[in-house]
């Protein structure tokens, strides 16, 4: 029985060491493996070092050539200026045989001037050797006939052969130099003709340096070009080097990484044969998360070049978006100076143009009041003032509009604003002018706030006024002005019991020349309160207003605190 199962234990101790075998046996194909791997990756490594060495070559040959081709730039430069210089002097070596074939020419025109002098004195010569013949003639007839005055006619006759003698000289001489001058011209002509070959030498020459140096001109393009091309494969064997050097940099990572796992897989396999399942385990879940790791990384590394590409698109559309939103911008502001100029050009032309026709008929509407007044009926007494307070509606609509249009261009001075100092003043200049028996003003605690205080106190007249005229058919105005903060801000209110209006048209409250009641009801412009609301959206400010028709209404506008 003992002998059975030592028998079975022996069995199952030689099946366990055999599947240890195995298992060492696999363990160290593993090794193998890793071993070959770390060796392909010593063989990589040791290709990406001579791509590196070739590249760095590439690299120096290239700079080496950008350096010749430098020099041949230099080169070329400096023979391009030397054929300048050679077609500046050609130039002037022309210029100056021009002015000497020129002077030439003006000398042949003088020999020629003389030669035709010559002729004709020589022409004058002949005709005087013909009368001194016809005079010899004549001599020997009176030889022939006066004996008598033989002696003085031989004497005349000796004389005049005499004469004749020195025209027979005289005419050889011009005939002399009539050839020595025929010489001298040919000789001119054939340094003329010499000259014109060089001057046709000469242009040759200077159109073929002039193809020459249009060819030097597209050589060096040719070179600017050939030079860009070397410097940007330049930057991509750069950025390749770059790309080569990062990837050396990781794989020498990985295999230092790869080592140290090995060692620990060599050291764990020598100590800890007990624990060998565990750790192939372990070696197989550290291999299939190596595996998903590096399928990260490729993800990751897919993901970060999407990204790139992505942010360069995002980058190149913002930057034409700022492009053209500066363009725009520059555009709106030409549109804004054009409006602008076209607004000052608009309120010179109100402020004279139109004040000048409403001055005449509101002149001439006074001066007809004075002088027929009484000569008018009823009816001509009302047209006539009807005209009269036309004009001058239409004279205070002007003012409206002029202070509207110079809103818009008023520089805006911010200050802190004593608010109650002003209201009061504003109380007492338009309590002044109207009935104030029957009006009841009370003006709560006002806060001070910020802005400027000359378009402030311009708010707070049109709203006051508008209070006071829209509550004067009530048998007593109430008036309630007040304040209260409101987060940063400082919320003023002016509050009437007077005509009120429907809140449906609420809409066309701060519109220019808006108007929620007749002119017959109550007067104005229609500008007041489209003023309010420009000046407090100029101080960051809002405008709006409540109402009951026939009950109240209430305006209220907001400015900054002084503590902002």
């Amino acid at each position: 029985m003992d002998l059975k199962r030592t028998s079975e234990d022996l069995i199952i101790a030689n099946q366990k060491l055999a599947l240890q075998n195995e298992e060492k046996e696999k363990r160290a194909a593993e090794l193998i493996i890793a071993n070959k791997e770390l060796a392909y990756q010593n063989d990589e490594k040791e290709k990406r070092a001579d791509e590196l060495v070739i590249a760095d070559k590439e690299l120096a040959f290239q700079k080496k050539e950008k350096g010749k081709r430098a020099a041949e730039l230099v080169i070329a430069n400096k023979e391009l200026a030397f054929q300048n210089d050679e077609k500046e002097k050609r130039a002037d070596e022309l210029i100056i045989a021009n002015v000497e074939l020129a002077f030439q020419n003006d000398e042949k025109e003088s020999r020629a001037a003389e030669l035709i002098i010559a002729n004709k004195e020589l022409a004058f010569q002949n005709d005087e050797k013909e009368s001194r013949a016809a005079e010899l003639i004549i001599a020997n007839k009176e030889l022939a006939f006066q004996n008598d005055e033989k002696e003085h006619r031989a004497a005349e006759l000796i004389v005049a052969n005499r004469e004749l003698a020195f025209q027979n000289d005289e005419k050889e001489n011009r005939a002399a130099e009539l050839i020595v001058a025929n010489k001298e011209l040919a000789f001119q002509n054939d340094e003329k003709e010499k000259r014109a070959d060089e001057l046709i030498v000469a242009n040759k020459e200077l159109a073929f340096q002039n193809d020459e140096k249009e060819h030097r001109a597209a050589e060096l393009i040719i070179a600017n070009k050939e030079l860009a091309f070397q410097n940007q494969e330049k930057e991509d064997r750069a950025a390749e080097l770059i790309v080569a050097n990062k990837e050396l940099a990781f794989q020498n990572h990985e295999k230092e990484d790869r080592a140290a796992e090995l060692i620990i897989a060599n050291k764990e396999l020598a100590f800890q044969n007990e624990e060998k399942e565990k750790r192939a385990a372990e070696l197989l879940i550290a291999n299939i998360e190596l595996a998903f790791q590096n399928e990260e990384k490729e993800k990751r590394a897919a993901e970060l070049l999407i990204a790139n590409t992505e942010l360069k698109k995002a980058e190149e559309e913002i930057r034409k978006f700022n492009e053209e939103l500066e363009q725009k911008v520059i555009e709106r502001t030409e549109q804004l100076e054009a409006a602008n100029k076209e607004l000052g050009s608009f309120s010179y032309s109100v402020s004279h143009d139109l004040r000048a026709p409403i001055r005449a008929i509101n002149g001439y509407s006074r001066i007809l009041e004075e002088d027929y007044g009484e000569k008018l009926d009823e009816d001509g007494k009302k047209v006539l003032h009807s005209i009269i307070h036309n004009s001058k509606r239409m004279g205070q609509l002007i003012d409206d509009l002029l202070a509207f249009s110079k809103l818009g261009r008023k520089q805006v001075t911010v200050a802190d604003i004593n608010m109650a100092a002003l209201v009061n003043s504003v109380k007492d200049d338009l309590l002044s002018d109207v009935d104030d028996s029957k009006i009841i003003l009370d003006i709560k605690i006002l806060l001070p706030a910020k802005g400027d205080q000359s378009l402030i106190k311009q708010v707070w007249i049109n709203l006051i006024s508008n209070a006071i005229k829209y509550s004067k058919h009530k048998p007593e105005s109430h008036i309630e002005i007040g304040a209260n903060e409101k987060d940063d801000k400082v919320v003023y209110y002016v509050k009437d019991n007077g005509a009120g209006f429907d809140m449906q048209y609420y809409d066309k409250l701060f519109g220019v020349f808006q108007r929620l009641h007749s002119q017959e009801e109550f007067e104005g412009t229609g500008i007041g309160l489209a003023i309010v609301q420009k000046i407090v959206s100029r101080h960051g400010g809002t405008v709006w207003a409540e109402s009951k028709l026939n009950q109240e209404t209430t305006f209220y506008f907001s400015l900054p605190t002084i503590n902002t």
